[in-house]
């Protein structure tokens, strides 16, 4: 399923429910019911339509940004360096690929790719099959 769907069906739950709520707003104006002898005003519920409709666009469209923000955005590799680095302090400053690999949250390709930039930037030493953390 596309990462969009779910996304585009809550904004659009909300908006409606928010245009519902907004329509059951105009048309008790604003009183719950039953209000001593008050009716309900359906021709101002009716003629608010647009605003509650609008009301809801709004929603949907701040429900829509709001939940998309990090789905769209790509894996961080700074945070997976992190991530490297504390796994290499909870082992004594130093690990192995095959440990990194299978007790780390990081997917091996992930753990590959961080190992190589801190090695590149000197932050990790290889010596042998294990790495070290360099001060």
């Amino acid at each position: 399923m596309n990462a969009k769907v779910p996304r585009f069906i809550a904004a659009l739950v909300a908006g409606l429910g928010t245009a519902l709520i907004l329509y059951g707003v105009f048309l008790s104006d604003g009183r719950p019911f039953p209000y001593h002898h008050r009716f309900a005003d359906a021709a101002l519920a009716f003629n608010m339509i647009p605003v509650e409709l609008l009301g809801g666009a709004l929603i949907g469209w701040m429900v829509y940004w709001l939940f998309g923000g990090r789905a769209t955005q790509a894996a961080r590799s700074d945070i997976q360096e992190r991530m490297v680095e504390r796994f290499a302090h909870r082992r004594g400053g130093q690990f192995t690929l095959p440990e990194l690999e299978t007790q780390s949250p990081l997917s091996p390709e992930q753990a590959r790719a961080a190992v190589a930039t801190l090695s590149a930037q000197g932050r990790l030493s290889v010596d042998g099959e294990t790495y070290r953390l360099n001060a």
